[in-house]
This record gives structure tokens, sequence and C-alpha cells, in this order.
């Protein structure tokens, strides 16, 4: 239970509510689509940017201007096109649930399972592949790759590759497949890991 007075917020609860609705109504594939879908519908309505080069690409997320950071806070920079997102965006969520609940609901595992199958989502926005590490990476890992659909610098298109998550618990889960795709040494994505929950490549076309 909650600690006295601490006021919860009941929207976050909510999502992960609604989250359990979604894979007993549909299944965990259906659950699935259905996060990823709204994810990128979001996504649709970010405004479309071009910044002059990489170095103003990376001010504006230092000064949180970058849509990217709107969505998830303020990545840093570690090198080479390589981010490491401080802290999950969900972390409040889980938090709250599981003060109330004990503990996430059932079936998060088997969906955080479906999620990193390859398949033509997680092809197409370079998600998932082993890097999910619970649910709420296939709202987040399709949102900010979509988003970043919407960038370019100097006229370039921006692709952003998914290559690893912690979970909460500590536990490291590696994209493989998009590690190699990108150019990146797996040691690198382990190492920003250490000190991050989320890390990504930006790319240019």
């Amino acid at each position: 239970m909650p600690e006295e007075g601490k006021i919860l917020d009941i929207a976050r609860i909510s999502f992960l509510n609604m989250i359990k609705e979604m894979m007993t109504l549909g299944g965990v594939a259906a659950a699935k689509g259905g996060l990823i879908r709204n994810a990128l519908a979001c996504a649709e309505k970010i405004k479309e940017v071009d910044y002059p080069d990489f170095d103003a690409f990376i001010e504006a997320i230092r000064n949180a201007t970058n849509p990217i950071t709107m969505i998830e806070g303020k990545a840093e920079h570690t090198g080479d096109g390589i981010f490491g997102l401080p802290a999950c965006p969900f972390a409040p969520a889980i938090s709250n649930y599981t003060e109330v609940f004990g503990s996430l609901p059932d079936g998060f595992a088997e969906f955080t399972e479906e999620f990193n199958k390859p398949g033509p989502a997680t092809s197409r926005y370079r998600i998932g592949e082993g890097a999910g590490v619970s649910p709420f990476c296939a709202v987040h890992q399709p949102l900010r790759s979509a988003i970043g659909d919407r960038i370019t610098i100097g006229g370039k298109q921006v692709r952003i590759y998914q290559l690893g998550c912690k979970s909460g618990a500590g536990k490291k889960g590696f994209a493989d497949r998009l590690i190699e795709e990108a150019g990146v040494d797996r040691s690198v994505v382990d190492a920003v890991l250490d000190n991050h929950m989320c890390c990504y490549c930006v790319k240019l076309e």
C-alpha cells in the first residue's frame, strides 16, 4: 500500500490496467499491435523539424526543445550518435501501480516476449528484437523512432536504432540484430546501460 498522505496518479494506474484489459480481451499480439499503432498515431502529430547539423540536434536535447526529448526526457550523448536515457519515462507509472497492487499484472512478461519477436513493425522502426524489457517499450520505442522519422539533420533523414534497455530490476536486454545493423559494438551498449535505462543510436540516411 502507498505511504500515508501520498497522492497516486490515477492516470498512470489506469494505463497499466488498460494494457491488462487489452491482453485479456484480444490477446497479447493484438494488445502489442494496439499499443504500437497508438504510439505511431501520436508521432504523426509532431511537427517536422530540420537541424542544420548534429551539434544543433544535441543542443536541442540539452535545452529540451528536441521533439524526442519532449516525450522521454533528456538523453545523454555518449559519442558516435549513441544516446543513453538515464530514466525510463514509465518508471513513475510502474511505481504507482506496484504501490497499490504489489506487483505488475500477470501476462506482462508474455507481452514483452511478444514485443521482442521480429516482425514488420520491429523491422520498420528498428525496435524490439531483444531490447524490450517491459510492455511500456512497445509504446516508448516506436514513438521515439517514429518521431525520429519526422526529423532531418542538414536535410538528411534521421533513423533511430533501439540498441538495448534495462529493466527496473537491472536486467539488460540487447537487440543484437539492430546493434550489428547500426555498426555498434555490443560492449559499448553494455557500458551505456550500466548507467542508463535505455540505449539507442541516431543515424542519418
